[in-house]
């Protein structure tokens, strides 16, 4: 491999969070050191049957073409890609479920690659009360 990243960051393609999360990859030093993709609803890509193969093959070809080892999937909150807040009782209820989507996740890339190459980190974007962004793992 003439070229190596540590991560794979799977991100939602929402732009209210670009900003925060940029300044979150470099606060975490993963910039210069992972491949970034962003799809709609970050990681629901790996349990939606129609886009599963899609996206458990960028980790295969990240991690073969890369050398990639730790995933991190950061969920949002207000996504799009499941219908927004109004989908949920409560933000913590909205929380919650992105948790479980996170435990979803990685319970799908452990059973396509039961080697365990790989280490899954999940993390929630929320807003600030001024607007900013926070993004904390779960």
């Amino acid at each position: 491999m003439s070229h190596t990243c540590k991560s794979l960051v799977v991100h939602c393609m929402d732009f209210r969070f670009e900003r925060g999360m940029f300044d979150f990859l470099n606060a975490q030093n993963l910039l210069g050191d992972a491949d970034i993709v962003g799809w709609a609803g970050s990681g629901k890509v790996f349990l939606d049957p129609e886009t599963q193969i899609f996206a458990l093959k960028q980790l295969e070809l990240s991690h073969k073409l890369h050398g990639m080892c730790e995933i991190h999937i950061i969920q949002h909150r207000d996504c799009g890609g499941y219908g927004g807040s109004k989908q949920f009782e409560s933000p913590d209820a909205e929380t919650r479920f992105h948790m479980d989507q996170i435990e979803k996740i990685k319970k799908v890339i452990k059973e396509k690659f039961p080697d365990g190459h790989f280490k899954v980190t999940g993390y929630f974007a929320d807003f600030t009360a001024n607007g900013n962004v926070t993004i904390k793992p779960f």
